[in-house]
This record gives structure tokens, sequence and C-alpha cells, in this order.
């Protein structure tokens, strides 16, 4: 397909790189026109298109959309209503995966072709600060000028690339070193009332938003669970946690308004100070205090943040933040943080739920996170279906799922169907839809990195066995690495789900035969299955290994192979244990005397808290 653009020059260069993803070329098939309106969408009519956009960014949705739809139709008229006047992101650039600026250049591609007009990049010590050379120390931290160039680069499409930063908590991993000494309070929160605290921040705010355009700022401020009880608490004794929070809020607001920035910040903490039975967020009685509400500054933004735990609550929970008198963002989750990939059921189920709850409080900001959580096990554009799932629902009130998976295709140039159920790696979704609890969706990562001899979560496979799920859901990727685009990806999911067979089969087999003193089936085990499973570790080790380096930097990465590393040493030992109780020399395997007590999911578990019973979840 041949187009030829007559519209404002400034939209040439976007025009340029879509040109391979959207697959046009330049010439005189179609003639394409741009209206700039009130009105959102695209019109073909014989050789003549017209694209209608409030924003630039919305040129390029609808340049997608007539990319598509010209392929099979001469005639059409398109028109979406375009509710919510910020459709964003957050990309997650700070558990230890760092994705490269090419590959941040690259999501802005496909971040332009959906619609989206805001990315974030979520960086908690992963910009480098001049002279404190231990900020972001071995964490793979951008550069100004690498942030420049993201700038630039999403300056050409009309994105608007915001810093989201932590202000307060949340600083972990820069908190560590003697460096950061005259600033740490507790683990992972900052020193309030001292000055040194406000002239680092000072310092990264105004070295992060100098290297961007945009003059709003993502300030964090969300779960200082500990706030002035360290060195704060040494230094000053005992203040009311609500009164440190506030008199941190005055200064730090003072340093946004001298650099002249448009504040936002999580809202959660203003929820949990006015909760009188506990801390939680979402409950429906909290009322928020007058004296409360007084204390919020007035230029700030407030960032419901809910992710779908309890889906009855957004729309409660808006109104409350909507009486606060402040501008409302909404944050949706992917649900990529918990394992190698994404749950798309759930995001699918939370996101129209919620979304649809912004269109009913009038909360026009809406934005999809994507969190990382725990190394980054999931790959960046494992996240574009979910991308493209929240952006058609935030330019359309009520598609069908039918229309949303072939504009994930034209946008991407992806299966829909194989990069959805990517979230089998989660659970079986064909014979059990509906799960009691939210938690119990998520049995992939438990499942993938526990011990294969304590087996924490075996209870749970005793209950339903996963082996031959996991075997049917490999068989859909086998073969399909050699699509050009994504067959790196459709790799690495064919083996995790081949390793996750073999894991699954072992463990709902081991303990059982070991009761029963069957020692064919565990001489099977020690002789033929665990020799495959360490042979699949090592094969889905290599793929996880090229994805990462595909679209990562490097450093994050030594985490990962000393988990794979560790899973196949520990198919070495299994074995070898087995063998020695098999032939006599030992008279008993501890791990598997032990009987397999219950363990519960979580929607936010970490490796630790799936590895060892010697560490907390």
């Amino acid at each position: 397909m041949k187009l030829n653009f007559n519209v404002d020059p400034d939209f040439s260069e976007g025009i340029g790189r879509l040109s391979k993803i959207l697959g046009y070329g330049i010439g005189e098939d179609i003639s394409v026109t741009a209206c700039q309106s009130e009105r959102i969408g695209v019109s073909l009519h014989g050789k003549s298109a017209t694209i209608y956009y409030r924003e630039k960014v919305q040129f390029f949705r609808g340049l997608g959309i007539l990319a598509e739809k010209a392929r099979t139709l001469s005639d059409f008229d398109v028109t979406e209503d375009g509710f919510f006047k910020t459709v964003a992101t957050m990309i997650d650039s700070s558990r230890c995966g760092v994705p490269t600026v090419k590959t941040v250049k690259s999501l802005l591609d496909y971040l332009a072709v959906m619609g989206y007009n805001m990315m974030m990049l979520y960086t908690e010590d992963v910009v480098e600060l001049e002279g404190r050379p231990y900020f972001g120390y071995m964490r793979g931290r951008y550069t100004v000028s690498d942030l420049r160039e993201i700038d630039d680069y999403a300056y050409g499409y009309g994105i608007e690339i915001i810093p989201c930063l932590e202000c307060y908590g949340h600083m972990e991993k820069y908190l560590i070193w003697p460096e950061a000494s005259g600033i740490k309070d507790t683990e992972g929160v900052m020193m309030a009332r001292e000055e040194k605290t406000f002239e680092f921040i000072e310092q990264l705010i105004s070295t992060v938003t100098g290297a961007l355009r945009s003059n709003r700022i993502h300030i964090g401020m969300d779960e200082a669970w500990d706030m002035g009880r360290g060195a704060f608490l040494d230094k000053h004794g005992y203040v009311p946690p609500f009164d440190i929070f506030n008199e941190f809020m005055e200064r730090l607001i003072a340093i946004t308004d001298k650099y002249g920035l448009r504040p936002m910040m999580w809202s959660d903490m203003y929820f949990r100070i006015s909760n009188k039975n506990n801390d939680l967020y979402y409950e429906e009685d909290i009322v928020i205090p007058d004296e409360v509400k007084a204390k919020i500054p007035e230029n700030v933004e407030l960032v419901f943040w809910h992710y779908g735990e309890k889906h009855q609550c957004d729309d409660y929970m808006l109104k409350k933040h909507n009486e606060l008198g402040r501008n409302v963002i909404f944050a949706g989750g992917n649900w990529g943080w918990i394992g190698h990939f994404p749950e798309h059921n759930y995001m699918m189920s939370t996101s129209r739920f919620s979304l649809n709850a912004c269109r009913t409080n009038n909360v026009k900001e809406a934005m999809l996170t994507i969190w990382c959580n725990d190394n980054a096990e999931c790959d960046p554009f494992a996240n574009l279906f979910g991308l493209s799932y929240f952006a058609e629902l935030c330019y359309n009130e009520n598609p069908s799922d039918e229309y949303i998976m072939k504009r994930f295709e034209a946008c991407t140039d992806g299966d829909s169907e194989l990069f959805y159920k990517m979230s089998y790696y989660h659970n079986d979704f064909e014979r059990q839809p509906e799960h009691e609890h939210y938690s119990t969706r998520f049995l992939g990562k438990p499942l993938f990195w526990q011990d294969i001899m304590e087996g924490l979560y075996d209870t749970h496979l005793f209950k339903k066995k996963m082996s031959d799920h996991y075997e049917a859901a490999a068989a859909l990727y086998e073969g399909k690495s050699s699509d050009e685009k994504w067959g790196y990806l459709y790799d690495y999911a064919y083996r995790a789900f081949d390793y996750l067979a073999t894991k699954t089969l072992i463990a709902e087999n081991l303990v059982p035969a070991y009761k029963r003193g069957d020692k064919e089936a565990l001489r099977r085990i020690a002789e033929e299955l665990l020799p495959a499973l360490k042979e699949k570790t090592l094969k889905v080790h290599e793929a996880h290994r090229t994805a990462w380096l595909k679209n990562n930097k490097v450093i994050g990465w030594q985490n990962m192979d000393v988990r794979y590393g560790g899973v196949a040493a520990r198919c070495e030992t299994a074995r070898m244990l087995i063998l020695a109780y098999l032939n006599g020399e030992i008279y008993r395997i501890d791990e598997l005397d032990e009987p397999r007590l219950y363990k519960g999911l979580s929607g936010f578990i970490h490796y630790s808290g799936v590895a060892t019973v010697n560490k907390k979840t």
C-alpha cells in the first residue's frame, strides 16, 4: 500500500519511522490529509483519506487505523470517543532490568500507533548524578544525554516524557551506600528535617527535569511505611508520621515550585494516614479529615493506583479522590510484574472495570503501569498486548475483545493469540476461568522457581495437576521461533512452558511416590525426568538471556544467571539424593519426609518468597 501524505511537515519524522511497522510505502495509491479538530478518527473514500486528531500523537494512531482498514476496505468512516485527555504508561526501569535507549525508542513507536500521549520512566536511582558516584552504581543508570535522546524521539510523535521519581521512600538501592548515610532514616526512606536530603532531592529533580521538555513530574511519595522510625527517631524523638510527611511535602513542593514544575504523587499515604483501623488504602469507610485535606498541597495532582485486587473499590475510591479537590489521575496495572509473562486475563477484566469507573467519575487521565518488581523477568515487549488493550478502552467505551485483538495485530504485527496465551504461564484459564481469590490465579512464578526437593507449593499441584496444561501450552509455541519480529519472544515462551511441564510433572509425583515406596517411579524421576529438567533449565536460561540482551542493559542479568544456575544445580543434587536412597546408601530423604504444608500464593510474590523458607515473602 502506497500513501501520499499532504500533511504538516512536523509529522514527517514519525511517518518515516512507522512505515515498516505499519507496512506502507510512499506513493499515489491513497492521498492522506490531516485535520486538527475535536474529532478523533479516520475516513477513507476511494483514494482520499483524512485523519482527524486533537493532539499530534492521535494522527499516528489514525495512521495505524488507516493502514489496517485500507487493506480490505475502500470506503469507511471511524470516529472514536476519545474520552481520556491523557493516555499514559509508566515503564519501570529500576528493578535490575533497565531497557536500553534503543528499546525505549522501539516502545515509543508502538505507543504512538496505539495513541499514547504520555510515557513515564520510573527511575529510582538509575540516573547519573554528578558528584554522586554511588547513585545508580552497577544498576545500569541512564545518562542525561540518554534522557534527552529519548525525549527528542518521543517529541517526534507528540508523546510527553515525564520523570517518575521517588522523593522519599523506595530508595533502598541507594541508601545501602555510605555515600548516602547522611540522608538515610530507615532502610528505604530518606531522612526528613535534614538539609542534605533536600539538597540531594533538588539535584535529582533539576538533573532529570532539565533533560526533558515537560514541566510535569511524578514525585512518588508512596509506601513510606516506616518514616521517622530510624535515624530520625534517634535524632528527633517520636514525631507523628502525618506531621513528618506534611513537613516533608512542604519542602519538596517548594523545590518543584522553584523549577516551575507541575507535580503529581501517589495518593496512598493520605488515605493510609486517615485510616483509623489500619494502614490499608482501599477501605470504603475511610474518611479524609478536613485537617488532612488542608495539608495536601494545592498544586499537587493525585494518582490513584489500583491494580484490581478489589474490583468494587474503583468507583468509591475515585469519588473520594474527586472530593479532595485536586486533579486525579488513575493508574492501573498490566500484571507483568509477577513472573516471566503478564497475566492478561486479569489485566483485561480489571482495565474494563477501572476505566468505566473513570468515565463515570469524569477522571480523564489514565495510565497503565508496567512494573517489574522482581528483576524484570518479563520482557518489555511482552507487555504490548496489555498496552494495546488499555489504549483501545481509552479511545472507545466498550469495544469487543475481538476488535481489540485485531487492533493489536495491526499495531504490532504480532499474533494476538500467542501474545494473549502467554498468560497460561500463570494458570489454566480454559478449564478454570474464575478464581475464588485473585492470588490463586498466579501459580506460574512460584512453580517456576520453587525448589524441586522442598516443594513449598506442591499442595496446589496435588489439588490441581498442571503438567498437562503446561505441555499443551508449550505445543502452541513450538516451532514459532522463526517469526522475524517476535520469534525470540515465542521461543522464550516455549522454553518456559516446556520447563514448567517437566518440573510440575516431577512435583506432582515425587512426594507421593516416596511416601508409598514406589521405587520404580522414583528411579524414573532420578534417571529420566531430573536430567531432562536440568537440560530444559539450561534451554530456558538461554532463551531468557537472549531476550534480555536484546532489550535490556547487561547490568542486572547477573541475578538471573544465579537463579537459573541454582535450579540446574539442584537438579543434580536431587538426582544424587534419590539414587543414593534407592541404592541403600541413605535410609531417608529429609525434604521428602517433611509433610507438604499449604503455602499461599500472592500476586506480588518475589523470588525470595518462592525459593526458600528462610526468607520473607
